[in-house]
């Protein structure tokens, strides 16, 4: 049987279903596997579909989900993509482009996203808890509406999201603000991402929190990528890629804010995928990069908005992982502490089987436009980040896709330098035409979506806003 420990070393080791449910351990920490299984022969892997090699790949994670109930939810998960499988492995000459934005969402997130409500679910049902449990998520844009979209409705959840008001493209907002389903709330935060991410993390740390939400029947959660669910969703799609490349040894480059993407890329090396290197795309807030190079981590600095808004963070949270992983819980708890109380720490040795770079905006439309012109993919700015810092390194390796072009209309046609609409949607519609591209059903539906939230608070008032949206 499988146990999770905490990153910060206080906390009882515990199952998966019990981690997934609880996101944060008591101690403030992250679960991690006390080991990684191996997986199957190649051969064997690659015949079987996404929802069967999903459940070969995370059974042995858990240890009351089933195999079978493993591939039913995988099955449900993906069948509102708009694609078989969910995800693309889009070929040429010198690299691969593994896009994941087929989704209800039209991002990355919606892989783990989709899934993570039905695995809760079996989790609960396995250990009999009939409390229903708050998901406290901050977004940077992508995360929010996929956790609403991915637990719309869902019986025994309730989903409340703070983004940073003004920190995210129009139409993320849009995504979000349009989000009709009963048991889930968006919020617009005046402040950062890393204001929200440190406000949410507040309240799972709180003790008097939680326990005022327990006296309420609630027991609390988050669907940020704290959750260990988040994570092991994620490890299937770099092993499916890993089995329809060519390529012996892989390296994939990903466009990256929170790490968890690229944590993900690392888990899926420790169970056998053959990764020779992973590259960390930073763009204008490089705060990892930095790190990678120089073992100093600053978040302290100011952070600046880009047009890869979802990159836009300062304080990456699954670094925390890695760094257990390397240095153990002693040399992470130093760092964390001086990371909360300094927003800076020095690491002391250079971490190997990662590389990283920093993309700016000009490179990235720039990329955009020598992407399209040259091997006619359409990139948005995020995986355009992956690509050019791919391209700059002039070696084999596989671009990881991370969101729809058409989330981010305007930049899109500023790179190529077309004329704009008077709005979002209409940059949607000129974009489609520019490119001959059909436009995604998901943003088609938003020009005549309703406001159904318009909430806004300030970092200080997120917990009483908490209260009022509960009602409690």
């Amino acid at each position: 049987m499988m146990k999770y420990i905490s990153t910060r070393g206080n906390a009882q080791p515990i199952i998966a279903e019990e981690a997934i449910l609880r996101g944060l351990a008591p101690d403030g920490g992250l679960y991690v596997p006390q080991s990684f299984p191996a997986l199957s022969s190649r051969a064997a892997l690659k015949e079987l579909s996404y929802s069967a090699l999903c459940a070969e790949v995370l059974s042995p994670f858990f240890s009351l989900i089933s195999k079978a109930q493993l591939e039913e939810a995988a099955q449900k998960a993906y069948a509102r993509f708009a694609t078989v499988p969910p995800v693309k492995l889009v070929k040429r000459e010198s690299f691969y482009v593994l896009e994941l934005f087929y989704g209800p969402t039209l991002a990355f997130k919606d892989m783990a996203l989709c899934l993570l409500p039905h695995l809760m679910t079996y989790a609960k049902q396995h250990l009999s808890s009939f409390s229903k449990h708050l998901l406290l998520t901050a977004t940077s844009g992508d995360t929010g509406k996929a956790a609403m979209e991915g637990f719309a409705d869902v019986e025994g959840f309730e989903v409340i999201v703070f983004y940073p008001k003004g920190g995210v493209s129009p139409l993320q907002e849009r995504q979000m603000l349009t989000q009709a389903s009963k048991n889930t709330t968006v919020i617009g935060l005046e402040g950062t991402f890393d204001d929200a991410q440190r406000g949410v993390k507040a309240m799972l740390k709180d003790a008097a929190f939680r326990a005022k939400l327990s006296r309420f029947g609630y027991d609390i959660a988050s669907a940020n990528s704290i959750n260990l669910g988040r994570l092991l969703a994620q490890i299937v799609y770099y092993v499916f890629a890993a089995l329809h490349t060519e390529e012996m040894t892989l390296r994939f480059c990903v466009p990256t804010g929170n790490f968890g993407n690229v944590l993900a890329a690392h888990w899926a090396g420790r169970m056998g995928v053959p990764i020779e290197e992973l590259l960390v795309a930073t763009n204008e807030n490089d705060v990892l990069d930095v790190f990678f190079k120089t073992c100093h981590y600053n978040a302290g600095r100011e952070l600046i908005l880009t047009n890869s808004p979802s990159m836009d963070i300062l304080v990456s949270s699954n670094l925390e992982r890695l760094l257990f992983e390397k240095g153990g819980e002693k040399a992470l708890r130093a760092a964390m502490h001086e990371l909360e109380a300094h927003r800076k720490f020095i690491w002391e040795d250079i971490i190997d089987g990662f590389s990283s770079g920093r993309v700016a905006e000009e490179e990235v439309r720039e990329e955009i436009v020598r992407m399209w012109r040259e091997e006619a993919i359409l990139l948005d700015p995020h995986s355009a980040v992956a690509s050019a810092l791919l391209h700059r390194r002039k070696e084999k390796g596989i671009v990881v896709a991370t969101a729809s072009p058409f989330k981010f209309p305007r930049f899109v046609l500023e790179s190529l330098g077309e004329t704009l609409g008077r709005n979002p949607i209409e940059d949607v519609e000129l974009l489609s035409r520019k490119t001959r591209i059909p436009i995604p059903e998901a943003i088609a539906k938003l020009a005549d979506a309703p406001i159904t939230q318009n909430r806004v608070c300030t970092f200080g008032e997120m917990e009483r806003t908490v209260w009022e949206v509960l009602r409690v």
